[in-house]
């Protein structure tokens, strides 16, 4: 009964093994998927061990036909031999492992109910018949499958298990193709990340844990070996885990997560033929090996655009055909016991590598290819935007919420809708930010729609090129005289009767060309009744997306040209308003602009730059994702200019959300008239803190904060490095890691809060940036770094704050090549100008 009872436990942690890959694949896969990962592992283990019991361990273990086939214990009865009952679930156990090694590759893209049909075909077919040509007899230690007889030794299924899965994720993975976004055409493949690194290392552990029955059961007896096989299973496990981490630690400049978790399975199945039979020495070469080999494998199937979410046929077919040749290069003779000489038990081994790989591939390939061509296995591209979850089990999620309301707002432009909260959730508080951003942005156009609505100028939007009006305010109607409806549809050339404006036959848009490349202008219009007088006219153009269109202000100016030579010193105040009406229009279109791309509501406007004498300022910014985590800001206030940089942790919509609470209180402290730098971070500090614990978040910010004043910078906050370029190009470095403290990251840090003063000179230039300069990489993984970055300032001083940012940014992508940006860029050149007088 001890071996009985040895059995029964093996199988409750090989069964451990199923949720172990439900937590890999879910973290290792994106959260939109993470449901119907987890189901199809509870799926297929449901239908192998079904499968199993009704007739695959009858094809396996059953009576054999000429070693190929067995043909009885269909729907086996094991009531009346205990032995035969722990058998038979110690067998089923390693048929559901096989099964879902498949469920990790095809992750993410296949229909749910195709992934059962091939779950049922390698659990009701592929495995059982090759398990019968290794592994029937072995319950009765005699060799009766043709593999067996030949002298093939696979102890615990490197090949029968793991190589089968692999092979057939393969074959599925030919069929049903890569995730799209995964490989672009003519760029570098692009990564997915999973959505939970910690769970899919959960689940490693758990796998570790399941293996020590997998390995250990399959003496199918308590004895003597199973302490030196259990220990060897370990051991392997580890080198696999230390070699793979070397080796990404060497290509990469750091241990990706992924290699350390994937070396560390390749090490266990390496060393899954062999446990019993090899040393302690040879168990660890084994399995650092098997680490390597996987490791080399995901690159190669990267470079064959092969889309293997989790890399389970680097870790399992890989691992498998190694562990597999391991048994002839390292087992002992005497404890292999097949009479066969190294150089034969290599032959034989690579003979049962190559029989799985032909059984398993050929007949996954050949009949998934003839379903897929009447019945498609793969998700639509629709479904596979919004996930599996969802289209597939109609699971929704908060964040899927939040993105259906995004998405309706970007169709519609209806700034009303809000997104649902749900109290005490990450989500929900991201959510609840988001309402409140959405409230400020619904306020600003609608005050943007009063003020175009009660504005004494004709203001008229049309297309473009055709020119045709879409939009014109009241005062249009009381300057041309046209009804709103008649504005609409009209070639906005009959308002205008300039002679040059007047298009070409061969060049419809060259007049309004023209208008554009003037600005301002002073030309003709024409009223309903063909009246003429004269306008003044600002035309611009506006990008919304892939859309472009016109904007055009006209004045009528009649009443100032009939009073122009009498009116001088009037015509000068007449002047000024225009200025300030102008600078008020770019304003207004940047509001509109803003409210159609958030993303970019935090970078102070060009008008706003222009307004500051003393300094030439030109800033950059691209974040990583869509969303970034970057600041700067610019805000001049009665004689002085408060600069702002900040660079949040991560980057993605909660730090975009918090990049927003930043800049609302650095504004709003400064309105204010907070100008003690240690009051103003403080007071900041506090507010941030408490958000962030809100939000339940672990974000938090460095933040640089520049007071100018007259030729005088006073510097406060933790950021990177500011440089200063002086006069003939000499670089000063000013560390920044004593004048502050991380933002949100502690409650109170006004103990930590110093200022530092720089005076500038004229032609002196400061440089703030952002940590993703420095270390943005190349392909090689060569990071940009410090002192490149001085270099490029250095041989460029002369220039204008415009031309020294786009030398830095041209020799940054210079670098960087094709490579992916993982961090958010920012960059703001500030140049005292030449003409500064104190």
């Amino acid at each position: 009964m001890i071996d009985i009872l040895w059995l029964l436990v093996c199988s409750g942690l090989v069964f451990l093994m199923q949720p172990g890959f439900m937590c890999l694949e879910s973290g290792l896969t994106r959260s939109k998927n993470s449901i119907n990962v987890a189901i199809k592992n509870l799926a297929d283990l449901g239908i192998s061990i079904a499968l199993f019991w009704a007739f695959g361990y009858a094809f396996m273990f059953g009576t054999s036909v000429l070693g190929w086939i067995g043909s009885t214990h269909f729907f086996v009865h094991v009531e009346a031999t205990p032995r035969l009952a722990a058998f038979f679930l110690f067998q089923a156990m390693f048929c559901s492992t096989a099964t879902t090694i498949v469920s990790g590759a095809v992750a993410e893209r296949m229909k749910f109910r195709a992934y059962l049909i091939l779950a049922g075909l390698v659990s009701g077919l592929i495995y059982p018949l090759f398990g019968h040509w290794a592994w029937n007899g072995i319950d009765l230690d005699v060799s009766v499958g043709w593999l067996e007889r030949l002298g093939f030794v696979d102890f615990a299924g490197s090949t029968v298990v793991h190589s089968l899965g692999g092979w057939v994720s393969l074959a599925s993975l030919m069929i049903i193709g890569s995730r799209t976004g995964r490989f672009p055409n003519h760029q570098p493949p692009r990564k997915i990340h999973g959505s939970n690194l910690p769970l899919s290392v959960l689940g490693a552990m758990l796998l570790w844990i399941g293996w020590l029955g997998f390995n250990g059961g399959s003496t199918l007896s308590l004895n003597e070996q199973v302490p030196s096989i259990i220990v060897h299973t370990v051991l392997a496990g580890i080198a696999g885990m230390m070699a793979a981490g070397m080796v990404s630690w060497y290509r990469c400049q750091l241990p990706e997560v992924e290699s350390l978790i994937n070396g560390s399975l390749a090490g266990l199945v390496s060393i899954t033929a062999s446990c019993h039979v090899v040393t302690s020495p040879a168990s660890v070469i084994i399995g650092a090996i098997g680490g390597i080999i996987a490791t080399l494998m995901s690159n190669g199937l990267e470079r064959w655009r092969i889309d293997d979410a989790v890399d389970a046929i680097p870790v399992h077919l890989g691992g498998g055909i190694w562990g597999t040749l391991a048994v002839a290069l390292f087992g002992q003779p005497e404890l292999v016991d097949t009479g066969l000489s190294p150089v034969l038990q290599l032959g034989v081994q690579g003979i049962g590598i190559l029989s799985c790989g032909i059984w398993a591939f050929s007949i996954t390939y050949l009949l998934l290819f003839i379903t897929n061509r009447f019945f498609p296995m793969r998700v639509s591209v629709e479904a596979e935007q919004i996930g599996l979850n969802v289209s597939e089990h109609r699971a929704k999620t908060e964040i899927y919420d939040l993105f259906q309301v995004m998405e309706a707002q970007a169709q519609t432009q209806d700034l009303s809708l809000r997104v649902p909260v749900e109290p005490f959730t990450q989500v929900g508080q991201i959510a609840q930010r988001y309402n409140q951003v959405m409230d400020a942005l619904e306020e600003a156009l609608t005050r943007t729609d009063a003020i175009v609505k009660t504005a004494m100028d004709a203001i008229i939007t049309f297309t473009k090129p055709q020119l045709k009006i879409v939009t014109a305010n009241p005062s249009a109607k009381e300057i041309f005289g046209y009804s709103i409806n008649e504005f609409i549809g009209m070639d906005i050339h009959q308002l205008l009767v300039l002679d040059w404006s007047i298009p070409a036959a061969d060049d419809p848009d060259r007049g309004m060309e023209r208008l554009l490349k003037v600005g301002r202008h002073e030309i003709v219009g024409c009223r309903v009744d063909g009246f003429r007088f004269p306008l003044e006219a600002t035309v611009v153009e506006t990008k919304s997306g892939q859309d472009c269109f016109y904007t055009g202000t006209f004045r009528d100016i009649s009443e100032r040209k009939q009073a122009q030579a009498d009116l001088f010193r009037a015509n000068q105040e007449i002047t000024k308003l225009n200025e300030r009406l102008k600078a008020e229009n770019l304003r207004l279109s940047a509001e509109l602009d803003v409210t159609r791309r958030l993303q970019q509501m935090l970078l102070p406007k060009e008008a706003e730059l222009n307004q500051i004498t003393d300094l030439e300022i030109s800033g950059f910014m691209e974040p990583a994702t869509e969303v970034g985590g970057d600041y700067y800001d610019i805000l001049p206030y009665r004689d002085r200019v408060q600069i702002s940089i900040g660079d949040v942790t991560g980057h993605g919509l909660e730090s975009g959300v918090l990049s927003l609470m930043v800049q609302t209180a650095v504004r709003t402290l400064l309105e204010s008239n907070q100008t003690d730098p240690k009051q103003f971070l403080d007071i900041l500090n506090r507010t941030i803190y408490q958000n962030v614990q809100r939000m339940n978040s672990d974000k938090n910010l460095t933040l640089a904060l520049l007071d100018y004043q007259k030729g005088i910078l006073n510097l406060s906050g933790q950021h990177e490095e500011i440089i200063v370029v002086r006069t003939g190009g000499h670089i000063e470095r000013i560390d920044t890691i004593d004048l502050g403290f991380p933002i949100g990251l502690d409650a109170d840090i006004a103990d930590f809060v110093a200022h530092l003063q720089v005076p500038l000179n004229p032609g002196d230039t400061v440089v703030l940036y952002t940590d993703g300069i420095p270390e943005a990489e190349n392909p090689k993984g060569i990071q940009y770094g410090i002192e490149r970055l001085c270099r490029i300032l250095s041989q460029n001083w002369q220039q204008s704050a415009v031309e020294i940012r786009q030398a830095v940014i041209d020799d940054l992508r210079q670098h960087i090549e094709a490579q992916q940006l993982y961090d958010d860029i920012t960059l703001l050149v500030i140049k005292q100008r030449k003409n500064f007088e104190v």
